[in-house]
C-alpha cells in the first residue's frame, strides 16, 4: 500500500481508495447543507497569506500627517526648540568710533596728525558733509578758523575737531618752536647776537638783568657755568658777582640758547 496526494485538496490518502476520501467527505457535507469540518492539517494548507497593503498604508498616512504638520507648525516648533538652548548674546556689527550716528554720512579728515611752528598755518579739509563746524580744544595753543585753517599760537598740543550733525572727526596738532624763532632778551631789549652767539656785558658788580626768551610761553630752565662770576635764579634774574666771563644757558622747547656774560 502506498500514499497518493490529492491534486484537488492536497491531502495524502491510501491507494486503496479510488478517489480522495477527504474530497468525498466535503461533498457529502455540502450536500447536507453543512460546512465541512476541516482538519487542522487541511486548514494549514488553505491559510490565507497575510497582506502587507494595510501596514504600508498606515506608514504612508503617518508620513503625510508628519509632512503637513511640519509645513504648518515647523517654524513654531523650531523657535520653541531654539528657546530651550542656552541663549547667546546677539553679535553686533563693529561701530566706527568716529561715527556716533550710523544714519549720517561718514566724515573723513585729510589729516589726523599735524605739526606746526609758532605762527605757522595749515588748512584741514573734510569730506562727507556739506557744512562742518570747527573747534580747538585749546585756543591758547592752536586756533582754527571757519574754513579749517589751523594756526599755531605757542608750543604745546591741542585737538582740532570737525563736526557735522552727530558725527565728528579730530586731528591732533602739535606746535613745535623752531630755534630761529627764539630770541634771548633782557628788560632793556634784545641781547646782542653776533656770529651765531649771544653776548652781553654787565658794567658793575651786583647788577641784575631780567632774562627771558621771546618766541615761546614755555617755562625756561636757566643755568650759569661759573657762579663765582654771575648767578641766575629760576625766573631768569641774572646777577653779576665779580669781574670775569662766564656762560649763561637757557633751555626751552627742546632748544638750548647760550649767552656770553661779561662782567667788568
Amino acid at each position: 500500500m502506498s500514499l497518493l496526494k490529492c491534486p484537488k485538496c492536497g491531502e495524502m490518502f491510501s491507494d486503496s481508495y479510488k478517489t480522495c476520501p477527504f474530497c468525498a467527505e466535503d461533498e457529502e457535507f455540502y450536500k447536507g447543507g453543512k460546512k465541512p469540518k476541516k482538519s487542522g492539517r487541511r486548514m494549514e494548507g488553505h491559510q490565507k497569506t497575510p497582506s502587507i497593503l494595510g501596514p504600508v498604508m498606515v506608514v504612508v498616512v503617518l508620513l503625510l500627517v508628519g509632512l503637513l504638520g511640519y509645513m504648518f507648525f515647523g517654524g513654531a516648533v523650531s523657535s520653541w526648540l531654539d528657546g530651550l538652548k542656552d541663549p547667546k548674546p546677539p553679535v553686533s556689527d563693529p561701530v566706527d568710533p568716529g561715527v556716533t550716528d550710523p544714519g549720517t554720512d561718514t566724515l573723513v579728515l585729510n589729516k589726523t596728525e599735524l605739526t606746526l611752528s609758532v605762527g605757522g598755518t595749515e588748512k584741514l579739509t573734510v569730506t562727507g558733509a556739506e557744512e562742518v563746524t570747527w573747534s580747538s580744544s585749546d585756543d591758547t595753543v592752536v586756533t582754527v578758523s571757519a574754513d579749517g585753517t589751523v594756526t599755531g599760537v605757542k608750543s604745546g598740543s591741542a585737538t582740532v575737531s570737525a563736526m557735522s550733525g552727530s558725527s565728528s572727526v579730530a586731528c591732533t596738532v602739535t606746535v613745535a618752536v623752531k630755534l630761529e624763532d627764539l630770541k634771548l632778551v633782557t628788560q632793556y631789549g634784545a641781547v646782542d647776537y653776533k656770529n651765531g652767539v649771544y653776548d652781553t656785558t654787565m658794567t658793575r658788580i651786583g647788577e641784575i638783568y631780567e632774562m627771558s626768551v621771546d618766541g615761546t610761553d614755555s617755562p625756561v630752565e636757566w643755568s650759569v657755568e661759573d657762579s663765582s662770576i654771575a648767578t641766575v635764579d629760576a625766573n631768569g634774574n641774572l646777577k653779576s658777582v665779580s669781574s670775569g666771563k662766564t656762560i649763561l644757558t637757557a633751555k626751552v622747547d627742546g632748544h638750548t640758547l647760550t649767552c656770553i656774560v661779561r662782567v667788568n
